[in-house]
């Protein structure tokens, strides 16, 4: 367990360095759920697509866009280390 820690802290830090090489990656990852919520949320509460009770749309679809978004960073990320592992 303890080498599983250790390799988890490593790879943590080396993300963290790079965040701090490079910020606007960080900025990147915060802005790109709330520009989603605006082109989506705004078009389909106009188009009336999905009917959502008496919810409106921008919360109706704020769970699922913040999922997609940890989903696609999770994805990014692991390509990311499988990268650095392989090409060192």
């Amino acid at each position: 367990m303890t080498n599983f820690v250790r390799k988890t802290l490593t790879i943590t830090e080396w993300e963290v360095r790079k965040l701090r090489h490079d910020p606007t990656d960080l900025v990147t990852r915060a802005v790109q759920p709330v520009l989603w919520l605006l082109v989506f949320g705004e078009v389909f509460t106009r188009v009336r697509a999905i009917p959502t009770g008496n919810v409106s749309y921008l919360e109706f679809m704020s769970p699922g866009i913040l999922a997609q978004s940890i989903l696609f960073l999770s994805i990014f990320t692991g390509i990311a280390v499988v990268w650095e592992r392989d090409l060192g």
